[in-house]
């Protein structure tokens, strides 16, 4: 408690946080109640407790990227007032990489928009992952990056995959050509629907973490439903069945008859 009054006395500390879902879309009764009550604790100047709820929250990987993507943020505005400074931009950098669009409310104190802004540039310097949709035809186990590396420091991305939500992660090197990078998750024997976690990973030279995706605690999440093979599919057996009646009644109609 002294700790928060003595923060809340500093005249570059917030006295209360802007939280983000102003420009992030989010509906404040629809996030779950350890993200509300996080929010409430830094509104109420309990910034050691708030921590604890955010990253009680971060833990759920199925939750929206946005909503992810704002919470990070804010968390990051946390460390920033406790003195983190670490932390605090680590936060915010992997809040830009989900979302390198977010922003602040212009009723934000001058701290957090500095912030922001001083975090944005950093980014924008950095190589930085984007997914992109699948191609038309593609599987649904296929996962696409666009890779931005203003510095040239990318070497190989690695596609990073699981059957559970805590791993663990195999690698699967992605096939790279020019920004674009794609990459499978092997789908599992004899199992036609499964779901798989994973996060994408662009490293350097060194071998050192150069940009990612989501992250082995908090990964993206891959459902796959009754995928079959194109042999066991009924409309593919349909879809020949059609073609070789029609093959024959065109070979009926073109043959001539034998001779009497």
């Amino acid at each position: 408690m002294f700790l928060a009054l003595l923060l809340a006395a500093l005249p570059d500390s917030p006295r209360t946080f802007v939280m983000t879902p102003e420009t992030g879309g989010l509906v404040m009764s629809a996030a779950p109640s350890s993200l509300v009550d996080a929010r409430k604790m830094a509104d109420q100047l309990r910034y050691e407790e708030a921590v604890v709820e955010y990253q009680r929250y971060l833990a759920m990987p199925e939750r929206p990227l946005a909503e992810r993507a704002a919470a990070l943020l804010e968390l990051g505005f946390v460390h920033l007032v406790l003195g983190d400074t670490v932390n605090a931009e680590a936060r915010a950098l992997e809040a830009l990489e989900f979302d390198s669009k977010l922003t602040v409310p212009s009723t934000a104190p001058a701290r957090q928009v500095d912030f922001v802004n001083r975090m944005r540039k950093l980014a924008l310097s950095r190589a930085r992952l984007e997914l992109q949709q699948r191609e038309a035809g593609e599987p649904p186990y296929v996962v696409r990056v666009k890779v931005a590396d203003p510095e040239g420091k990318v070497s190989r991305v690695l596609l990073r995959h699981a059957l559970t939500a805590t791993g663990p992660f195999y690698s699967a090197e992605m096939t790279c050509r020019d920004e674009q990078c794609t990459g499978s998750i092997p789908p599992p024997k004899d199992s036609p629907s499964f779901t798989a976690w994973y996060f994408v990973e662009a490293l350097d030279a060194e071998q050192a973490t150069a940009a990612k995706v989501a992250s082995p605690e908090s990964p993206l999440q891959l459902s796959i439903v009754d995928q079959k093979p194109w042999y066991t599919s009924p409309v593919t057996w349909g879809i020949a069945g059609a073609a070789l009646v029609g093959i024959a009644t065109v070979i009926y109609f073109i043959v001539p008859p034998p001779p009497k």
